[in-house]
């Protein structure tokens, strides 16, 4: 944990921030290259000579085509089509990682475990691995490699993403010793949130698994789902659902004012019928983003409201691609 290494706070709902969590969002707002130590996310590690050929017939992304300091947005669907998990996948060595929320590590691994006896690949938490993500800016390409090099940090660039670190946790304090040279702001999981609401990029938590298919995650317009790589679990109806244009409910980032806390899983609804909030980042103590999934037609509309309070205004946030 980031905790071990640096003084930080810990909030139950927003998780560690260095920074009071509104002066971290107004770094972001501002577009200010920030880094972001990343608690809630863990990580998982494949070993193992079949470990890219075991993976390759379990996700949505196309591993084949992972380079060394590349990453790849993807999920791991069930047979009906629908994510059980959505990841960050990168290589060290020969080894594949996935990125995922702390609360998806273990199920993730006794999921792909089930699958995995009759190939030689193992499946393991990589406790020793922090994740470190970088927010905006030209400047951090060279800063991220600057990191790897001299901590020994996996470092990843993820379309759409960006760039993101894994510091063996023996490294960490030579990381932020770094960051602090370069006069990098440090920020913590709340911040990373906002980002990756404004950059339409959802990720889903143990409590929404197998509830939505890669495509109502905007997966397919983020490089998360290949549709030429061939059979894994749930190809068939992913595939079906592209081929056939069926996607009628994306996922939209929205701007929450007056609304009171919110939470994941708190219900949007509009003309057509309800959304669920996927993600919720604060921007100050009235205001928040959220990643929330919607029927197409009710977001173009704009006439929203948050179930659990009337009062609050709700405006659709732009993305930085189209919504198809």
């Amino acid at each position: 944990m980031w905790t071990d290494q640096i003084t930080a706070s810990r909030d139950a709902t927003w998780g560690i921030h260095i920074k009071p969590l509104d002066s971290e969002a107004a770094l972001l707002q501002a577009g200010t290259p920030c880094a972001a130590l990343v608690d809630h996310l863990a990580v998982i590690r494949l070993s193992g000579p079949d470990a890219a050929d075991f993976l390759q017939g379990q996700v949505t992304c196309d591993i084949n085509q992972l380079a060394p300091g590349q990453g790849l947005l993807g999920a791991h669907c069930n047979l009906k089509g629908r994510a059980q998990a959505t990841f960050i996948c990168g290589r060290q060595g020969d080894d594949l990682l996935l990125l995922l929320p702390r609360d998806q590590q273990q199920p993730t691994i006794d999921a792909l475990g089930k699958f995995a006896m009759f190939s030689k690949v193992d499946i393991s938490a990589a406790q020793e691995l922090l994740v470190l993500g970088f927010t905006a800016g030209d400047d951090l390409t060279t800063s991220a490699d600057r990191v790897g090099d001299i901590v020994g940090a996996e470092c990843f660039h993820i379309p759409h993403l960006g760039w993101l670190a894994l510091i063996p946790e023996g490294s960490a304090r030579l990381a932020l010793e770094l960051l602090s040279t370069r006069r990098i702001p440090v920020v913590g999981d709340n911040a990373w949130r906002l980002n990756r609401i404004r950059l339409g990029i959802a990720q889903i938590y143990q409590a929404q698994t197998e509830q939505w298919i890669p495509q109502e995650l905007n997966y397919d317009l983020i490089e998360g789902v290949n549709f030429k790589k061939g059979c894994y679990k749930g190809q068939e109806i992913v595939a079906r659902i592209h081929y056939r244009g069926q996607t009628k409910v994306r996922t939209f980032a929205l701007e929450v004012r007056g609304g009171g806390p919110l939470a994941i899983g708190a219900k949007i609804t509009g003309a057509g019928g309800q959304g669920t909030v996927l993600e919720v980042a604060r921007v100050s103590e009235t205001t928040f983003n959220v990643l929330s999934t919607l029927k197409i037609e009710d977001a173009e509309n704009g006439d929203l409201r948050l179930n659990s309070n009337d009062e609050a205004k709700i405006r659709v946030l732009p993305l930085p691609y189209a919504i198809t």
